[in-house]
């Protein structure tokens, strides 16, 4: 196989686990695309080891955005990392990251870069925009914008 086929391979596997996690909010399918000691790095929310405990963040995200939505704005792919650049927009009707349900639409960007291994992803650094989230759902407001509304 050549190295264009395999990062095409691996491009491929990453929006598969995209669509079936977040997009047809299927935690435990998405589950089948990782190894079992996949680590995904969250930058400030810590790094969480084991397919179990990712599957089970994942769950928590599309349970409290019931109606969550990655999609791909660019993807690249060398060697064994496939990097994605996307929106992700949802309704914020279940507890998130200690913050209650608001019922308000938020959407975000996100980078994430992946590496695939053997046919899996075995690791995640993930790069969401996690302050439009938390203003988007009224949980805080920047300096820059308190008395803009």
């Amino acid at each position: 196989m050549t190295s264009q086929n395999t990062t095409e391979e691996n491009k491929r596997i990453v929006r598969e686990f995209i669509e079936a996690a977040f997009n047809k909010h299927q935690p435990d399918k998405a589950g089948e695309y990782m190894t079992s000691d996949i680590k995904w790095h969250g930058g400030t929310l810590g790094t969480v080891e084991g397919r179990d405990n990712f599957v089970g963040l994942i769950g928590a995200i599309v349970t409290a955005l019931p109606d969550l939505r990655n999609v791909e704005l660019d993807i690249i792919a060398e060697r064994d990392i496939v990097s994605v650049r996307a929106t992700v927009d949802g309704t914020h009707k279940g507890d998130l990251l200690g913050i209650p349900a608001s019922g308000k639409h938020v959407q975000w960007d996100a980078i994430d870069n992946y590496r695939v291994v053997d046919g899996k992803i075995s690791e995640e650094w993930a790069a969401d925009d996690l302050l439009a989230f938390v203003y988007g759902v009224g949980a805080y407001t920047p300096p820059w914008l308190a008395g803009k509304a």
